[in-house]
């Protein structure tokens, strides 16, 4: 069952240790897709990404946010409730807390990784969809991030 990137989008605000930017929100969401495909062998969002210069984006996910720019985003006043088990919500957490350890730039370096799906599906100039198959590669592949 997939759910809305923008659920999870608020999930990963109200968890999150630190408070993160519109960019780190992204990387987040993107590496949680990824660590849970790897442990659950399906898609946790329903939405797509597309490959933008700096990494894998959800367009409503930067839209809802974008006009704070660089800046923190405000924890949503209630939590959100994801509707997974436990085990499913495990993986979510850890991969929060392991972007939460990243820095900015370490984020973005690991999102443009040879091989990886945004690498192949970026092209200068536009916002190409970056393909569920892509994805489940990259997740199966080499996501020792």
């Amino acid at each position: 069952m997939a759910i809305s990137a923008l659920e999870l989008a608020k999930y990963i605000l109200n968890k999150s240790d630190k408070e993160l930017s519109n960019l780190e929100l992204q990387k987040t969401l993107y590496f949680t897709e990824l660590d849970y495909i790897e442990n659950f062998n399906e898609h946790l969002i329903a939405d797509d990404f597309e490959a933008w210069q700096y990494g894998p984006v959800v367009r409503e996910v930067y839209g809802e946010y974008r006009n704070y720019g660089a800046n923190s985003i405000d924890k949503p006043e209630k939590e959100t409730l994801l509707g997974l088990d436990e085990k499913k919500l495990e993986v979510i957490n850890q991969s929060i807390e392991k972007c939460n350890k990243k820095s900015y730039w370490k984020l973005v370096e690991e999102s443009h990784r040879d091989g990886g799906a945004w690498k192949k599906s970026f092209k200068e100039g536009k916002k190409e969809i970056i393909s569920k198959a892509l994805i489940k590669q990259e997740a199966k592949n080499n996501n020792g991030f």
